[in-house]
């Protein structure tokens, strides 16, 4: 099953697009067992591409015995980017997509995105708010954006899984002030009943990531308020025990794995 838009399509030609990849050469940007994650241009346009060549049956089993979801290909980010899409959540736009094999222990897929230019991650733009702190209004903004991401996905049953201030990508020329787009959702799960803890992750890793920029008492009060849309009192006193897990979680990921930036 093969999903090209017409330019790259054109490019690919009668070829075959999973061995035109594997072949053509770019920017590694992460390689693990199973999958490539690498950069290139063509035409004077730069997309990112990720190959998953399976993941053998070992670590599915190992996955399964741990709980955990086995991400085997590119389908889960190809549904996960569509899904943001619906909800007019701003994340990446695929050009292609394709995947072959019935086993999935050495299924291989792929997937291609436009790169996002002229963006910087959270986690880089954030970096110095410690030492020099933003206008207050921009703080006020951000915050409230991403509070307001994090609240559209859990409410719609989605959780990103790697929910780090370095997946939020700013648009800093944006108008109106700020555009986010969300990346890199190849372990996003979908679910028709997403379960508490999944979501208590999800707020903890970013919490954790923000953990050392400089945010005030209120400006995580600031958060919970939007993510829950209800009023302060309200957020905090009818989710206070929701509060307290994300914070011992984040707090036990600080100690395991120290600063995030």
């Amino acid at each position: 099953m093969f999903h090209l838009n017409k330019e790259l399509a054109k490019n690919f030609g009668a070829s075959d697009p999973y061995e035109a990849l594997k072949a053509k050469e770019g920017n590694i940007y992460r390689q693990v067992k199973g999958r490539k994650t690498f950069q290139f241009v063509l035409n004077g346009k730069s997309y990112f591409a990720k190959l998953h060549s399976g993941i053998g049956w070992r670590e599915i089993f190992k996955n399964l015995t741990q709980l955990k979801f086995p991400i085997i290909g590119a389908r889960n980010e190809w549904e996960a980017v569509h899904r943001l899409q619906e909800l007019n959540i701003a994340t990446m736009n695929i050009v292609a997509y394709g995947e072959r094999g019935w086993n999935p222990a050495s299924r291989e897929s792929f997937i291609i995105t436009e790169e996002l230019s002229e963006t910087i991650s959270l986690e880089d733009y954030c970096k110095d708010w410690k030492s020099s702190p933003p206008p207050e209004r921009t703080r006020r903004k951000l915050i409230e954006q991403v509070a307001s991401i994090a609240s559209a996905l859990h409410k719609n049953n989605v959780c990103h899984r790697d929910f780090y201030l370095c997946h939020f990508l700013l648009h800093p020329e944006s108008e109106p002030f700020p555009k986010l787009s969300l990346i890199d959702l190849h372990r996003a799960l979908i679910s028709k009943n997403l379960a508490r803890r999944w979501i208590v992750k999800d707020i903890a890793g970013l919490f954790y990531s923000a953990k050392q920029i400089g945010l005030s008492n209120r400006d995580l009060l600031r958060f919970m308020r939007h993510y829950h849309s209800r009023d302060l009192r309200s957020a905090v006193t009818d989710h206070k025990k929701f509060w307290v897990d994300v914070k011992q979680r984040s707090d036990a990921m600080f100690k395991k794995l120290g600063p995030a930036v």
